[in-house]
């Protein structure tokens, strides 16, 4: 009885073993933005807005659109206060802009909900 219980630990400790070499205990500390665009007045996801990331004077810079629903993401690798700016190109040059800033924290999503206005600039 004894040497069956001695070969069960064997086992055990051995099928355990790998788990010590190849699970990590490292704390994910990039920072995650996920932004949000949607239509002031229809309350609707607006695509292919141009999206424009910045840190004043840092060195934190991403770009892109947004997708069908209205979402832009990016991963940055520092927490920062960063500009969120949207701009959506409209008929003979005009735009329809809106920004916010937002505080990027390590290891977590944050997320920038921006309301486009039917106003346009030209």
């Amino acid at each position: 009885m004894r040497k069956k219980i001695n070969t069960l630990a064997v086992i055990l400790f051995f099928s355990l073993l790998p788990m010590c070499f190849f699970t990590s205990c490292d704390k994910d500390t990039n920072c995650y933005l996920e932004v949000l665009v949607t239509d002031l007045s229809t309350k609707k996801p607006v695509k292919n807005v141009k999206i424009e990331v910045k840190q004043d004077g840092g060195t934190v810079h991403a770009s892109g659109k947004t997708d069908k629903d209205g979402k832009y993401t990016a991963e940055f690798t520092a927490p920062a206060i960063v500009q969120v700016k949207a701009d959506l190109s409209v008929a003979d040059n005009g735009h329809r802009r809106a920004e916010t800033s937002i505080r990027l924290q390590e290891g977590e999503t944050v997320t920038a909900n921006i309301l486009l206005p039917k106003t346009v600039t030209y």
